[in-house]
């Protein structure tokens, strides 16, 4: 629920500073927003970067990660943002609003874009907005935006698999598929090295138990970075049906010691996700587990000084739960980390 609400904040503020078309709801979606992500130097800097370059897809991500950790830590400011929301998230009360159109038109002295009830005027700023789609997918927001999101993902229980969909099931077809999926040194922040080189093994790797069933390839490689020093262990687990890969999750979850772990909000990523933390001497240590699709993904990361940052975590998690997708998707995995 936390990832929801923050992906529909998201989604009404990107559309108002790309296109400048505000309202009454969304500038008090946004003073919400920055009054909360606004208390640390990491939010701020966050939300100037969105707000420069509304159109970048990691920096909304960053915002909106930041975000749906402060709302599954504050029940009360869940509730004023989803009150700030209800407005537009609410149906339209036509049952057809759904297939509402897009027009362009207008004349010399003045052009407009109509998207179903809503007129924008044609600016600059609002076709940049328009070809990303974002001002598209806000107005859906105000029509019904569960139901129309539900159809611009294409995350249907049929199945599919046709080149259209935006979200497809299969398995990972060869070790180069496998181990592309892992992060390379373009997917990650500037100061992360290859400490331990990409490794892809056939078939079910040795720490594996009898819910290793249809292991395909595992993937793995290892970064660090100095100031602060920290490490991220990448793993990536292919399996020949989604069945196989959720029962080796929910294999692996069972073996997490909870008397020494403790479990860390994650906003919702894949099918399933789950984070956990513990305390080491001089430091922190947490994991982040995604299962997408046929692929198990998880993420070991590590601070030697300082505390870890939640939020870093969830990036490098869908970063790497993004690209076993885009995988599945048959397209080259692109996702990047930001924070």
């Amino acid at each position: 629920m936390s990832a929801d609400l923050a992906t529909m904040a998201i989604t009404a503020m990107t559309t108002s500073i790309a296109s400048g078309a505000g309202s009454a709801v969304v500038d008090e979606v946004r003073q919400l927003v920055r009054s909360r992500l606004g208390q640390s130097d990491e939010g701020r800097g966050a939300l100037d970067r969105f707000e420069a370059e509304p159109g970048a897809g990691d920096a909304a991500n960053a915002v909106r990660d930041r975000l749906a950790l402060a709302l599954e830590a504050d029940p009360e400011f869940a509730d004023r943002l989803w009150t700030a929301l209800r407005p537009a998230a609410a149906p339209s009360r036509s049952p057809g609003a759904v297939h509402q159109s897009i027009h362009i038109g207008g004349n010399a002295q003045r052009s407009t874009i109509v998207i179903g009830p809503v007129q924008l005027p044609r600016t600059k700023g609002v076709m940049v907005a328009l070809v990303a789609g974002v001002v598209v997918l806000a107005v859906l927001l105000v029509i019904g935006f569960r139901t129309v999101l539900h159809s611009v993902t294409g995350d249907d229980d049929g199945g599919g698999g046709g080149s259209g969909d935006a979200r497809r099931v299969t398995a990972l077809k060869d070790s180069a598929t496998a181990e592309a999926v892992l992060p390379d040194s373009g997917s990650l922040p500037a100061g992360w090295e290859v400490t331990q080189a990409a490794k892809v093994t056939e078939g079910a790797p040795d720490d594996c138990s009898t819910a290793c069933e249809g292991a395909a390839f595992t993937a793995t490689v290892r970064y660090e970075k100095e100031q602060p020093l920290a490490g991220a262990f990448f793993y990536v687990q292919a399996y020949d049906t989604a069945a196989h890969a959720e029962r080796r999750f929910e294999d692996y979850r069972a073996t997490i010691d909870t008397s020494v772990y403790s479990s860390m909000s994650l906003p919702a990523m894949g099918d399933r996700s789950a984070a956990y933390r513990k305390g080491i001497v001089n430091g922190e240590h947490a994991e982040a587990g995604v299962l997408v699709g046929t692929v198990v993904t998880w993420v070991t990361y590590r601070t030697d000084s300082g505390e870890l940052s939640p939020s870093a975590l969830v990036s490098l998690a869908r970063m790497l739960s993004d690209r076993a997708q885009q995988a599945q998707n048959g397209t080259a995995p692109f996702a990047r980390a930001e924070f």
